[in-house]
């Protein structure tokens, strides 16, 4: 282990900060200067560079998969930048007043278009990180909360009266993070809703057996799409409790370690790129950071 650690302390400086701060917890000023680094160094720092004189990464808010200004403000929360890196809250907030329908739902297109439930969680997510002091948060999350399915899962598909995995785990996300930025939130319904997120993928057994093989492979950075390990690392993150259910995820990430105890990256979702973080079929940081984190959380490695 201690030489996964040192490998893992090799790597990015957003590497180092989450190591510190999801295995090791490590002291707040060693993680705070770290994660101060972020945006000035690394990966965090080249997608800063990507940004356009406009303000926009890619052409628009949502164009083209993955350079576009929704998924880089993603990819920088997943680093781990700080949160009140200027040029990220500066377009969140240029997105609620340029996006934000009447029903409190995101446009993200430049066309009149109903907003994507998946989308909108996953704006949810990046932006109760970077502007939880914006009301515009709490409507989104209110229309998030306004759509869920009677099986208790969420969709991008207004017409089905099913949820789906990839909503489902980016609405999660997006109500995970509005509960660490904003504790003290007092739109009901929040934990109810989770629960019964929860419960569809579970009563789904967390879609291990889906015909899409992507499910079970170990990809990153996740974009929208669901797969096991992100089923379990919303889990960890959240401090919810080991589960019988969670038994074959947790035995296919077993699995998925290598002899040297690293996990490596098998599939990158196709799309335009700012740069590659990492090489597939190779040993990856963020993976096995991951991996470990959820061993740590549910007992499964020393």
């Amino acid at each position: 282990m201690n030489q996964t650690i040192a490998w893992l302390l090799a790597g990015d400086v957003s590497v180092q900060y989450m190591t510190h701060k999801l295995l090791l917890d490590s002291n707040p000023y060693v993680t705070k200067s770290l994660q101060e680094r972020i945006g000035r160094e690394g990966f965090g720092a080249a997608f800063l560079y990507c940004r356009s004189e406009n303000g926009h990464w890619g052409r628009y808010y949502y164009q083209p998969k993955w350079t576009s200004t929704h998924y880089t403000l993603l990819d920088l929360k997943c680093l781990g930048v700080p949160d009140t890196l200027e040029p990220c809250r500066q377009m969140v907030k240029r997105m609620f007043d340029e996006c934000m329908k009447a029903d409190g739902g995101m446009n993200l297109s430049r066309y009149e278009h109903p907003s994507d439930i998946c989308i909108d969680g996953m704006v949810l997510n990046y932006a109760a990180y970077f502007a939880s002091d914006d009301p515009r948060v709490i409507r989104l999350a209110a229309h998030l909360l306004s759509v869920q399915k009677a099986d208790g899962g969420f969709t991008w598909n207004e017409a089905s009266d099913r949820g789906d995995p990839h909503t489902t785990i980016c609405v999660l996300e997006g109500l995970g993070q509005l509960d660490v930025s904003l504790p003290a939130c007092r739109l009901a319904g929040i934990p109810e809703a989770k629960a019964r997120a929860a419960a569809f993928l579970f009563a789904n057994d967390l879609f291990f057996n889906d015909p899409d093989k992507r499910f079970r492979k170990l990809s990153y950075p996740y974009r929208y799409r669901y797969d096991l390990l992100r089923a379990l690392e919303y889990f960890a993150s959240g401090q919810i409790a080991r589960d019988d259910r969670m038994q074959p995820a947790l035995g296919w990430l077993s699995a998925k370690r290598q002899k040297n105890g690293l996990w490596h990256l098998e599939n990158s979702h196709k799309g335009n790129v700012h740069f590659q973080m990492e090489d597939v079929g190779r040993p990856s940081r963020f993976i096995t950071l991951k991996s470990l984190f959820i061993g740590k959380h549910f007992g499964l490695w020393s």
